[in-house]
């Protein structure tokens, strides 16, 4: 199967501005890709830079070096210094992305959040509306929501909202960070289904299970990010230390 992403000697650190500027280098030199079809996890202890990576490739983080590129049709574009306007474009039609948290403008209904990839690609209202309800009752949420805003759900409930609104749209590229983490063992279910058929259906996964049995259900490979981490970073940090991820 063809590469749908390509990561290229990456490097990422951060700048703890509120401890007088300390330099804590997380990754280096991280390479990879990621093929049509396949789910390619990342593994390794909280604080190793798995989400970092997720943000760096949805451009959420800026890299500090190396190279990230994403297939869209044909062609190939570099995200790594790449203008605002081109990684709209690839959210709009290539990069799907679901977090472990819903940001969503307040008093909007749910069906809306969820219809809104698709109507941002111009897909008809009618058509986009019925995906909508479609995904949001095979994750079991209560019809009763649909035509409220998520702000007063639950925290399962609205990771469901967050999942439906991800698989909207059939995106060449899937990053998933933690999808299942909130969720109950029958609506953990329905997430897996809903990854394994967008693999049927070509997208290339690059996802975060700390599940070990999700992990191995889903999995064509597992990256140990710990091999792309500075092992500096570990050897001289507190375990009690919090890091960001």
């Amino acid at each position: 199967m063809q590469a749908v992403l390509k990561v290229d000697d990456l490097a990422k650190s951060f700048t703890l501005h509120l401890q007088g500027g300390v330099h804590l280098p997380v990754l280096s030199s991280a390479s990879f890709e990621v093929a049509a079809g396949e789910c390619v996890v990342l593994g390794g202890p909280s604080g190793s830079g798995k989400s970092s990576i997720l943000k760096m490739i949805y451009g959420t983080y800026p890299a500090e070096a190396g190279s990230i590129q994403v297939r869209r049709s044909d062609d190939w574009i570099e995200l790594v210094g790449a203008e605002s306007h081109e990684i709209r474009a690839l959210r709009r039609d290539t990069i799907g992305y679901v977090s472990q948290f819903l940001r969503v403008i307040p008093r909007v209904p749910c069906l809306e959040i969820v219809a809104e990839p698709l109507l941002v690609r111009g897909r008809p209202r009618e058509v986009a509306l019925k995906r909508a309800a479609e995904l949001l009752t095979r994750l079991n949420l209560p019809r009763r929501l649909w035509d409220l805003p998520p702000a007063t759900f639950s925290g399962g409930e609205q990771q469901r909202v967050n999942i439906a609104r991800g698989f909207a749209e059939p995106f060449p590229l899937l990053l998933l960070d933690e999808p299942t983490a909130s969720l109950d063992s029958e609506n953990r279910d329905a997430v897996l289904t809903l990854i394994e058929e967008a693999r049927q259906g070509g997208a290339g996964v690059l996802g975060i299970f700390h599940d070990a049995a999700q992990s191995a259900r889903l999995a064509s490979r597992i990256l140990d990010v710990r091999d792309y981490s500075d092992a500096a970073t570990f050897a001289n940090r507190d375990v009690t230390e919090p890091l960001q991820n």
